[in-house]
């Protein structure tokens, strides 16, 4: 009787081990079927169909360029007070310009816009740079490039034409709308001789530029930065060009309290060009 139990539990056992050996060899086929399918699926076609099929991508991105977008005018309205007088431009032209003790007010300013566009994908660095025409400043003028400005354009400042009174600062700037950028980083080491300067920029910058070939560097980012559309501003864009942002790039003007009257038209010349 215990011999008949103990060959009656020997034989269940050998099927259930054959069961579950069965079992594992469904599932080898199975996986190998399915891993040979995958492995010999062909080429997608348009004329052929297929239970099964690659597709091969391929995405090729053009270099773009470098450019710069800028206000194309650039305004200053200053009545005579007898003081030496400072104003940031305004981009939009100005009116009601009245003399109020020793400074002016102007009516109509608008924030002026710069920004840069690197599209080249190459990471090398720019540098803005820019000359006076023949039309130059007339004597005793100061105009300046510098990260500070007035916060209300068309309002003037009393101070010493040598005294710009407002206070240094290198220009900041953020990504515009739409743009994953890489902000600029100023760059601590400059050089197109070319253009006639091999030093970087220290602010403010006096725009005194005279040639194509004697520049004045305003701001120069390094390698690796800068990249994409850049404002110079603060804040955050909220459309196209910089819409939504505070400038924080400004050209400042001084005349002094003997400047004569009349209107004096300078063109400046503008340029952006690879590496800081």
């Amino acid at each position: 009787m215990f011999k008949h139990h103990t060959m009656f539990r020997r034989r269940a056992r050998s099927r259930a081990l054959a069961g579950i050996a069965v079992v594992a060899l469904c599932v080898a086929l199975v996986t190998m079927v399915g891993d040979a399918s995958q492995a010999s699926a062909a080429a997608c076609s348009t004329s052929t169909g297929a239970t099964s099929c690659t597709i091969s991508a391929s995405l090729t991105v053009t270099a773009g360029t470098l450019s710069l977008e800028s206000s194309p005018n650039l305004y200053w309205g200053l009545v005579q007070t007898g003081y030496d007088q400072w104003a940031s431009a305004s981009g939009a032209t100005l009116s009601g310009c009245t003399a109020v003790g020793s400074l002016t007010h102007c009516t109509g300013g608008a924030a002026p816009t710069l920004e840069v566009l690197d599209a080249t994908g190459t990471g090398s660095g720019w540098a803005i740079s820019e000359y006076l025409s023949s039309n130059t400043l007339p004597s005793g003028y100061v105009l300046h490039f510098d990260g500070v400005g007035s916060s209300t354009y068309g309002y003037s400042q009393d101070s010493p034409i040598g005294t710009d009174p407002f206070s240094s600062s290198t220009p900041t700037n953020v990504c515009d709308y739409a743009s994953s950028c890489t902000v600029a980083t100023a760059a601590t080491t400059c050089s197109h001789s070319a253009l006639g300067f091999t030093t970087c920029p220290t602010y403010p910058v006096t725009v005194a530029g005279t040639s194509a070939t004697a520049q004045v560097d305003l701001y120069s980012a390094a390698a690796s930065s800068g990249l994409g559309a850049i404002c110079f501003g603060s804040g955050t864009a909220t459309a196209v060009g910089c819409t939504g942002t505070t400038p924080t790039a400004f050209y400042n003007l001084g005349i002094k309290g003997s400047a004569a009257a009349g209107t004096t038209s300078v063109t400046i010349n503008m340029a952006v060009n690879s590496g800081p």
